[in-house]
């Protein structure tokens, strides 16, 4: 049986040194290099850390990264640690690698719901490998894995945010749940051989959250039911001619007035379009399934508010892809996973299932509404990669949806985004490329038929 594990495996060479230097720096005469070299000869560099980030000024710590590896965790756990912005990530992929073998995290539960609970989980991946063999597309048989199949990935992340995550697992939020309370003190542990004080300095100094996240048990679910995804632009910022802004902001900020100024287009194929930052647009995206939410929150410049997965079960709302829909065998096969699902939920829960457990009972189908607010810039990246015929198409769809509607309120600007073949003129996928950019440029182009 596969345990849920996590294990630091590469740190900054320097990173107590580098820490104590920063610590050092802002009152200590001298270069930078002079005041590291004077920091590697002292013994008291643990002390002086603690000291420091005992007065509040937990940034020294940013300079010490360490590379964590989680392995065969559940994908909660996945989605809760993606949430820290901060971080570098790389998981699996679930459209190209078959999960049909990966098995799942089954929480500590007393043995007739332990084996009620597997079998269940076990049946779901029996639905995902049977949708597999009559033709469905991995990234589509992968909505009916539950969310405690094992995930792996690989985080990057200063000290200061790893910290901070270990707290929310083992006195905030996290602290409900056992999979990531047991995970984060199996990381306090080892970072404790890096920095000794640091977590203990910290943890007095964090308070716990309120109990608005302790989790509860759902009343009566609905009935599953299938759910189209729906863009809905809320607000778009400023309210003034948005490509005028642009190139106002760029005059502004341009090196030298003998240099010509760039357009808007000349703006966005550049390699620093920081003028767009001035735009803000707040969008939702309705009944979007949990295995597009991972690629809308891989975007780290963003605000985006997700709710509980746990949410996703009392909803109740599925994606249907079209794969799926065509095929009345693989049809049957998928929504009788999802009200199996509902069955089985309701029947654990009479019999005791903890409330912490609920989360993965949720489909990678199920669907949630999110909130996002992005600036301009972050907007075209989203759309270079979003509106590529490269991307899942579930996403793809809500992107273009998206630009739609930032072309009804702003055509000049807007119409310049588009996928990285459209804004760039070229194609950067290389020989994963589709061969369509003919076509995505007529597509695309202001009066074509986005």
């Amino acid at each position: 049986m596969e345990k849920a594990t996590v294990k630091i495996i590469a740190s900054s060479t320097a990173g107590e040194n580098t820490c104590a230097a920063a610590g050092r720096i802002s009152t200590m005469e001298g270069t930078a290099l002079e005041i590291f070299a004077r920091t590697e000869e002292k013994d008291n560099n643990a002390a002086l850390i603690g000291k420091v980030i005992g007065s509040g000024h937990t940034s020294v710590l940013e300079h010490a990264f360490f590379t964590v590896a989680f392995d065969s965790v559940s994908v909660f756990t996945e989605q809760f640690v993606i949430e820290f912005r901060l971080g570098s990530y790389t998981v699996q992929s679930r459209r190209y690698v078959d999960y049909s073998r990966a098995g799942f995290y089954a929480p500590p539960l007393p043995d007739a719901l332990n084996t009620r609970f597997r079998s269940h989980m076990q049946s779901l991946f029996d639905d995902y490998a049977l949708l597999l063999a009559l033709g469905i597309p991995k990234e589509d048989a992968r909505f009916v894995l539950p969310y405690c199949f094992r995930s792996n990935f690989f985080v990057t992340m200063n000290a200061r945010e790893l910290l901070l995550m270990i707290l929310t697992m083992t006195k905030g939020r996290g602290r409900h749940y056992t999979e990531l309370r047991t995970l984060g003190e199996s990381l306090t542990a080892q970072l404790s051989e890096y920095l000794p004080d640091v977590p203990e300095i910290l943890a007095k100094r964090y308070a716990a959250e309120d109990n608005r996240f302790q989790p509860a048990l759902p009343q009566k679910l609905p009935v599953p039911q299938e759910a189209e995804a729906k863009t809905v632009l809320h607000t778009l910022n400023p309210s003034a001619s948005l490509k005028d802004l642009v190139q106002f902001a760029a005059a502004e900020n341009w090196a030298t007035a003998d240099s010509p100024l760039p357009d808007a287009a000349g703006i966005l194929r550049g390699e620093r379009p920081r003028e767009l930052e001035l735009i803000h647009a707040q969008f939702g995206i309705r009944n979007l399934s949990l295995a597009a939410i991972t690629h809308l929150v891989r975007h780290r410049v963003q605000t985006v508010l997700v709710p509980h997965i746990a949410q996703a079960v009392r909803q109740g709302t599925y994606l249907l892809p079209e794969s799926v829909r065509n095929n009345p065998q693989a049809l049957t096969i998928y929504q009788n996973a999802f009200a199996r699902t509902t069955e089985a939920l309701t029947a654990l829960t009479a019999a005791g299932l903890p409330a912490e457990d609920v989360q993965y009972f949720a489909l990678a189908g199920n669907q949630l509404d999110v909130l996002c607010d992005m600036n301009g810039r972050e907007l075209l990246h989203f759309m270079k990669l979003r509106t590529c015929t490269r991307a899942q198409w579930e996403i793809r769809d809500c992107a273009v949806s998206l630009l739609r509607q930032l072309r009804a309120k702003s055509p000049e600007l807007f119409s310049l985004f588009g996928p990285s073949c459209y804004v760039l003129g070229k194609c950067p996928e290389g020989r994963l490329s589709c061969g369509r950019q003919a076509e995505m440029q007529t597509r695309f182009a202001p009066h074509g038929a986005l």
